[in-house]
């Protein structure tokens, strides 16, 4: 009856939505200027479309138009990403968390908050960060290991958090049990603070194994408060409860009720003045499970804790015709496994991690400008003195053509050290760090209301870390592989002024494969993996009291752990009606469709999107 409802209310809504393009017929488009937009893709402040990279910004706005409330589900129609998702709103199933994959690169996206790495044994957590608490997310798609370290051989997310609060509140309530509650207080210029509740309820279904999926349930506080305007604040706890109930039952997986709670702290202090800038940061993730085999009554209990922290440094010089950068970091790794009952035991591991990284640009003429960039990485102190070193450079190339219209050519390296919990024990073959090659070609050019973005781009990337469950020793397993991928993306925003349509839409193709090796070092030939195919886009309208929006994903030519996938389509519709200045009401529609699409695939089972679902809600500021 749910769905029903849903489906009623969709229907009519996107009747009217799409009919609101006769509106943009009766008016005359006039030019309008995009702006310029500031991007952190060099770790200094640029025009977007003179940066030699592929990047995408979305604006508070864009995340609000998505009708998201969590940062994974706001991610999933922008240009080169694909969704990995287990749970309900991207939820994890413990360690197999949620991921995505740029350019079809599944463990080479390193997520930041405001420069400070968020990456975690492999994990990220996306859809435990609150839209609300954001300012802008800025996406670098290709390896940016250069600049940002180890992790990004597929690319870099940078969220920038609000520094300064609005006084809000909002609540929403919706099907299959959801709801969500915010509260934003600023005091004066200093203090912020946040807090969300949001839940889902039971989802069946949720794979073909038939497990039934109960939340996620989470919580979030977020305070930031500033010194002054050089020094600032920040920290973040997140508390998420996962419930998962698998009903078949086989020698692999026996049927299981399993209850995972995971709880997160983020904390930051950054100074930064016009050329200097310096940020101590803390960062940890505890998992705790427990589980229990419906048949046999056996019960498992385990908690795990990583945590890092560290110090990331840089200063920039302008000198004639350019720029100089000089940074190091350096970061605390620590895994700390607190098994019990039959899950193998590991013992306390860290590692220290340090770097110094450097960065020229040169103006050579007056409509060229060479990027030279470079950064040596080594750690100590790992387990089994299982110790790694690399060097990687980056040099990048700009052709102004017009003053806003560029060329640009990027060629660069990439490096991933294995994780805390890969590195093998002592006598067995100790895992070398991914390296990759990055090489790519762009046009950027902003003209009146549009705005074009084009790249060419290719990647080869040796000892990709991949896991495989062992289930003789109820453990994972890992072996290096290769990834190579060539593609194309075309990316068009359109906004034209006074008018209260805006358009976006990308389209994209590569050719993502993997080599597996066997033990002997012997290859087995290149494999086909994620989406060969993407378009996305949406259509955004703006006036008077209303704002609306339509988003669509379409992933197409997908092979997933060895086998075809039907193609994935992904729609939503958000809409917002201001009642008052300050009181407005709002409705979210995802899988507007009510698709049953594949999200991602394991060995064991294949796992779906969330049936259309809605979300009504009422936000008061004050």
């Amino acid at each position: 009856m749910k769905n029903q409802l849903a489906k009623m209310i969709c229907s009519t809504l996107a009747v009217g939505f799409l009919a609101m393009p006769s509106v943009l017929a009766a008016e005359e488009m006039m030019e309008y200027s995009l702006g310029e937009v500031i991007v952190t893709a060099q770790r200094y402040e640029k025009r977007n479309i003179d940066v030699a990279a592929s990047t995408e910004i979305l604006t508070e706005a864009d995340l609000r138009n998505t009708g998201a409330s969590n940062l994974y589900d706001a991610l999933r129609f922008s240009t080169g990403l694909e969704m990995q998702q287990y749970g309900t709103a991207g939820s994890s199933m413990g360690n197999m968390t949620s991921k995505i994959a740029i350019r079809g690169n599944n463990g080479g996206t390193l997520v930041l908050i405001n420069g400070m790495p968020l990456n975690i044994r492999g994990t990220y957590d996306l859809n435990d960060i609150q839209v609300d608490d954001i300012e802008r997310v800025e996406i670098i798609r290709g390896g940016g290991s250069v600049l940002y370290g180890s992790e990004a051989t597929g690319g870099v997310i940078n969220i920038i958090t609000k520094k300064k609060r609005s006084n809000y509140f909002k609540t929403g309530w919706g099907n299959y049990g959801q709801q969500e509650h915010t509260l934003s207080l600023q005091a004066d210029k200093k203090l912020g603070i946040g807090y969300q509740y949001s839940e889902w309820g039971k989802r069946n279904n949720v794979d073909s194994e038939g497990r039934k999926w109960i939340g996620p349930e989470n919580n979030s506080l977020s305070i930031t408060y500033a010194f002054n305007d050089k020094l600032d604040f920040s920290y973040n706890r997140i508390e998420s409860q996962y419930h998962y109930i698998t009903i078949k039952d086989s020698k692999k997986s026996p049927a299981s009720d399993i209850k995972q709670d995971i709880d997160r702290n983020n904390a930051q202090l950054s100074y930064h003045d016009d050329d200097f800038k310096a940020t101590v940061y803390y960062v940890d993730r505890t998992r705790e499970k427990d589980a229990i085999e419906t048949t046999s009554k056996n019960r498992f209990v385990d908690e795990e804790k990583n945590k890092n922290y560290g110090l990331d440094m840089q200063k920039a010089w302008d000198i004639t015709a350019g720029k100089v950068l000089f940074g190091g970091t350096f970061k605390r790794e620590e895994y700390i496994p607190d098994t019990k009952g039959t899950i193998v035991e590991r013992e306390n591991q860290a590692r220290n991690n340090f770097s110094a990284y450097t960065q020229y640009e040169k103006q050579v003429s007056a409509l060229n400008t060479w990027i030279l960039s470079a950064r040596e990485s080594w750690t100590t102190g790992a387990p089994n003195a299982h110790n790694n070193t690399n060097f990687s450079g980056q040099a990048q190339f700009v052709h102004k053509m017009t003053e806003n219209e560029n060329l640009y050519a990027s060629v660069g390296e990439s490096y991933k050290m294995p994780d805390l919990h890969q590195i093998w024990k002592s006598g067995v073959k100790q895992l070398e760090p991914q390296t990759g090659r990055h090489y790519e070609l762009g046009w950027k050019k902003n003209s009146g209301i549009h705005n074009w973005r084009v790249a060419v781009f290719n990647y080869n990337i040796d000892d990709n870390i991949s896991a495989t469950f062992n289930s003789k020793k109820n453990d994972f397993e890992y072996k290096n592989e290769n990834l190579k991928n060539t593609g194309i993306e075309l990316e068009c925003t359109i906004k034209p002024s006074q008018n209260p349509f805006s358009y976006r839409y990308a389209v994209s193709y590569g050719n993502p494969k993997t080599e597996n090796i066997d033990a002997a070092g012997v290859s087995l030939g290149w494999q086909p993996n994620f989406s060969r195919w993407e378009v996305k886009g949406g259509i955004t309208y703006q006036q008077d009291k209303w704002q609306a929006a339509m988003n669509a994903s379409y992933m197409a030519d997908r092979v997933l752990s060895g086998i075809d996938k039907k193609p994935y389509l992904l729609t939503n519709l958000n809409v917002n009606y201001a009642m008052t200045k300050d009181r407005s009401l709002f409705l979210t529609i995802n899988n507007l469709l009510d698709r049953e699409d594949v999200s991602y695939a394991s060995t064991s089972a294949d796992y779906y999107f969330a049936p259309i679902n809605y979300m009504i809600g009422y936000k008061m500021t004050f």
